[in-house]
């Protein structure tokens, strides 16, 4: 014999072997329920086929692994685990996870003596509870055992899947209890420990949105639950919890970590720079365009961007006016257009003034009139603070009103008081606006004495037009002085 056909010899001889081995290990005992292994062999349109190393490849259904797209998340040669749940005419059938294929009330006792997962959906809402569909059979599951974290939204559970724990099992089927809070108690213990050896604080971990709630949402970190404060979901102080959705994926940081108190708490803002690093994009006079997020007594917070928070004073709220209250000028929720003039960047604060609908009267304050009636707004230590008709503030300083005596100056210039005052100084940039009541009464006096002497003039009245125009010159002499 040839060396080559020694070799043929061979190798033939060893094929043989490993498939008589393979043969004396396949096996024909398997019973209802049996939680098996195996490769997946053969995909057809409507049966998945699993090489278990029984006498006969075992078959699922293949909706059991079909996506919502309609695509199909198994392929040949992928390792899977399975129950037993039909043994007929040699055919062995088999489910992922019981209740997601057929099944029967013996699959379910099973599953109840086994502390085996079954896949039930909720039907409906009942007195009590929620009517459970296991394959096709009904179970009952109380409220306080629905979820560690039961929803007063009952509604919000309809029609949808979970895995469940048979917590009873009676009247041969017909009295089947599960429970979805004791799988999750497990779940949750066996995640802990698990996480207790690896996790961290600062570490970032990627988890499921399980929960939203007003005050933050619930993250699942592969069996744990985890919480979002609100405060910790954006930069932002108004993060809104309602842009978040179930089921989404999500990354975060680990702020901290509690376990005796079982509590972890996360935060999304942690992964994202700060805002403030980058506050040198904003600079003085620069015009923005933000939401207002809070009113208190004496302004107004305007979110520029989220977690860069400037504040309106309601004395820059308005150019033409005196507002009382912020709410005059802007509510919360409304788009404002604010000038920034002043950034604290240490103490993380900026100023605003607002950019009202309206005329702005300092632009055209070069033609103000010489002598204006004014209103008086309130009354200072050093003088009185005024409003022109035209919407400018100006101030009256002590020593230009026509009162002196301090104790009688509160009576004569009470809020809403109308007096005459001239312009002595003005300063467009800086909006300041100085004014004068004596000096205008010195210009109604002269005015006064020029329509007489005109008046005089046209009427030719010599003698006595004299003698007054002398005693009217002396006066216009002694104002001039």
């Amino acid at each position: 014999m040839t060396t080559e056909q020694n070799n043929i010899h061979d190798n033939d001889s060893e094929n043989f072997e490993e498939m008589l081995e393979h043969s004396m290990n396949r096996r024909d005992d398997f019973t209802l329920g049996n939680r098996v292994d195996g490769t997946v062999v053969f995909i057809t349109g409507e049966s998945v086929f699993v090489d278990i190393l029984g006498k006969s490849e075992a078959v699922i259904d293949i909706s059991e692994f079909r996506n919502n797209d309609g695509s199909v998340s198994v392929r040949v040669g992928d390792a899977i685990h399975a129950y037993v749940v039909s043994l007929s005419s040699g055919e062995i059938h088999l489910t992922t996870s019981i209740g997601k294929g057929a099944t029967s009330t013996a699959i379910m006792e099973i599953a109840y003596r086994e502390s085996i997962p079954v896949y039930g959906t909720v039907l409906a809402a009942i007195k009590g509870g929620f009517s459970i569909s296991v394959g096709g059979i009904r179970c009952f599951c109380p409220v306080s055992q629905i979820d560690s974290r039961p929803s007063s939204d009952h509604n919000a559970l309809l029609n949808r899947s979970f895995l469940f724990l048979i917590i009873e099992f009676k009247e041969s089927g017909k009295n089947i209890i599960l429970s979805r809070n004791v799988l999750q108690k497990e779940q949750r213990n066996q995640a802990e420990e698990s996480l207790k050896k690896s996790m961290k604080v600062g570490d970032t971990v990627s988890g499921t949105v399980s929960g939203i709630r007003d005050f933050g949402i619930f993250i699942d970190i592969g069996g744990i639950e985890a919480l979002v404060p609100k405060s910790e979901l954006s930069w932002s102080r108004f993060a809104d919890t309602g842009a978040f959705i179930e089921g989404e994926k999500m990354n975060a940081a680990v702020k901290s970590i509690d376990w005796n108190a079982k509590r972890i708490t996360l935060s999304i803002k942690d992964l994202v720079p700060s805002p403030w690093e980058h506050i040198g994009t904003y600079e003085l006079g620069q015009t923005i365009s933000g939401r207002v997020v809070n009113i208190i007594k004496n302004g107004a917070f305007v979110e520029i961007e989220p977690g860069i928070d400037g504040f309106i004073p309601v004395s820059r709220m308005s150019q033409v006016k005196k507002l009382n209250k912020p709410e005059e000028a802007v509510s919360v929720g409304a788009r404002v257009k604010a000038k920034i003039i002043s950034i604290r960047q240490e103490e993380k604060k900026i100023s605003l003034e607002l950019i009202p609908d309206e005329p702005d009267p300092w632009n055209e304050s070069g033609e103000l009139a010489d002598s204006h009636m004014v209103t008086v707004e309130s009354v200072e230590q050093s003088g009185l603070q005024v409003r022109l008709s035209n919407g400018m503030l100006g101030f009256i300083p002590r020593r230009e009103l026509t009162v002196k005596n301090e104790s009688e100056i509160p009576k004569r210039y009470t809020a809403g008081t109308q007096i005459h005052a001239a312009t002595l100084k003005i300063d467009q940039e800086s909006r300041k606006l100085i004014l004068s009541e004596t000096q205008a009464l010195k210009m109604e006096e002269l005015k006064d004495y020029e329509n007489f002497i005109k008046k005089e003039t046209s009427s030719q009245t010599a003698t006595l037009g004299a003698m007054f125009k002398d005693t009217f010159k002396d006066i216009r002499n002694k104002m001039d002085k």
